[in-house]
């Protein structure tokens, strides 16, 4: 008879030690599922997110010759995209996506700013500067230190004058404009 009580002791002694070495363990367990297994949906970018560092200077010139240089836009958050000044059917849609971008950011939109840089001696065509109404046109003078396919791509450069995103030419409107209108919101401070 004395064996029952002492078989019901180890028992509750064991159950014991298993609910302390589970709360134990259950945190340590839970916070690498968290890391590792769990990816929240929140906080996804539309655009390619780029290392945040400053744009390197480089030469350029406004369309009479005069030089010219990113740090005259510093304060403002910069749409930038480079083109030939022929401008072809890409390049007009482009400029025309820019200004719906800057547009639908209503009382916001004074905070961006559009730039064309163009990468040849060629003068954009009316249309090309039609589309462009509004936006700083500057010529490159030498490559352009953007990260590579600037060709098929738009960039934002934030009013520091750091790269911050690239944006395919193709990108759908509705997201970009949705992650720039947050972008400024969340960055008040700035630009």
């Amino acid at each position: 008879m004395t064996e029952a009580p002492t078989q019901k002791k180890a028992r509750q002694g064991r159950w014991t030690l298993f609910a302390l070495i589970a709360v134990t363990i259950a945190p340590v367990l839970a916070s690498y599922l968290a890391y590792y297994v769990w990816k929240p949906s929140g906080g996804k970018t539309y655009g390619e997110l780029l290392a945040v560092q400053p744009v390197p200077a480089f030469k350029l010139a406004t369309l009479d010759g005069q030089p010219a240089s990113l740090a005259e836009l510093k304060g403002k958050w910069l749409l930038v995209m480079s083109d030939s000044g022929a401008c072809a059917q890409s390049c007009l849609d482009t400029l025309h996506a820019l200004r719906q971008f800057r547009v639908a950011q209503g009382k916001e939109m004074d905070r961006v700013e559009r730039l064309w840089l163009l990468t040849d001696a060629t003068q954009p065509s009316a249309a090309a500067l039609q589309q462009a109404d509004g936006a700083k046109l500057l010529r490159a003078q030498e490559a352009i230190p953007l990260p590579a396919s600037q060709a098929d791509s738009f960039y934002l450069i934030d009013p520091l004058g750091n790269q911050v995103m690239r944006y395919p030419r193709s990108a759908e409107p509705g997201k970009v404009i949705k992650e720039l209108t947050r972008l400024l919101k969340n960055n008040e401070n700035i630009g």
